[in-house]
């Protein structure tokens, strides 16, 4: 009986220890539960929490492998990487075929980062010859029609340079054509070198009954300043020229060369030059008025509104301003 009485004693004290082992390793284990479950991990060498972030990567094209830091990580993209240390990352991405993607991330704290904007560019890039050889320039317009200046005339082909046709035998381009800009109906292409200032009338399909169609090319300006940009008037047959010395409106489509009207003189060679479509304005970058050319610059805005545009084609056209208009 008292050696049955000591078993039992034993096994109590052995239930209880473990009893008291299990409720001890819960209040240990508990705070890293939950941690854990909060985005939390411990920094044992510190000893210490900190909240985790996540990084989010995807790529065109998918499946590209991800290293982070130089460590090679087994996922593949789209991937989303988690309980992440807050700091700074060097994510790079790459493919078999494809130039590789890296850069410096950062990641914060209970944050998603993402990295979901990455294409890989093949190293291979498809490249072919979609016209003959003899192009001095080319247009594309926006209704899917790629428009070939060439020593044979000028020529017009859809997007792949298939249905390739002949609109016009001129082919006195200039060289050295440094800006193009079709007008908004489409059926116009202004174009101007340094020197010079011309237009491309491009009619309605219908009227293509020739084999060459009814394009005509004009020369609208000749000028020894160098010319910097040129823009569009909207809805209108005018030109906004800028040189280095001055700005010129000039009228298109008449038989009267030279129709201009010089609306500002620069104090010294302009800078950027942006024309706001929306407003009519001009804006650009000159000295202060009277002031040399050493002088700091300012920027100045030439508003082209109709009131204003009203009265320089009346200089154009060398008319008097419309007095009913002057009472609206």
């Amino acid at each position: 009986m008292a050696g049955g009485d000591e078993m039992r004693k034993i096994d109590r004290i052995m239930r209880a220890i473990a009893f008291y082992l299990c409720v001890a390793l819960f209040f240990i284990l508990l705070p890293i539960i939950l941690s854990y479950a909060l985005g939390y991990q411990i920094d044992y060498r510190n000893l210490r929490l900190y909240k985790t972030g996540i990084l989010y990567v995807e790529s065109v094209p998918a499946g590209a492998t991800i290293y982070l830091s130089g460590r090679r990580l087994p996922d593949v993209t789209p991937a989303q990487i988690e309980e992440l240390k807050p700091g700074i990352y060097k994510v790079e991405v790459r493919r078999d075929g494809f130039y590789p993607w890296e850069k410096e991330i950062v990641i914060r704290p209970n944050m998603v980062t993402r990295a979901d904007r990455i294409v890989l560019f093949p190293i291979k890039q498809e490249m072919r010859v979609i016209n003959e050889n003899g192009i001095s320039d080319f247009f594309v317009s926006d209704n899917g029609y790629i428009y070939y200046m060439k020593r044979s005339g000028l020529f017009r082909s859809n997007m792949d340079g298939t249905s390739l046709k002949r609109l016009s035998s001129y082919s006195n381009w200039p060289s050295g054509i440094i800006g193009r800009k079709f007008s908004s109906d489409g059926r116009r292409i202004l174009y101007y070198t340094s020197s010079t200032v011309c237009i491309i009338y491009l009619y309605p399909e219908k009227t293509f009954s020739r084999p060459e169609g009814k394009v005509k090319i004009e020369e609208v300006l000749t000028t020894s300043d160098p010319i910097i940009n040129a823009f569009w008037y909207p809805g209108s047959n005018y030109i906004i020229v800028i040189t280095e010395k001055e700005i010129e409106v000039v009228e298109i489509g008449t038989s009267v060369m030279n129709n201009k009207v010089t609306l500002y003189k620069f104090n010294s060679k302009p800078g950027n030059v942006y024309y706001d479509h929306s407003n009519n304005s001009l804006y650009f970058i000159d000295t202060k008025i009277g002031a040399d050319s050493s002088q700091p610059n300012y920027l100045y805005r030439l508003d082209l509104a109709q009131k204003t545009f009203d009265s320089i084609l009346q200089r154009l056209l060398k008319k008097e301003p419309d007095t009913a208009y002057e009472k609206r």
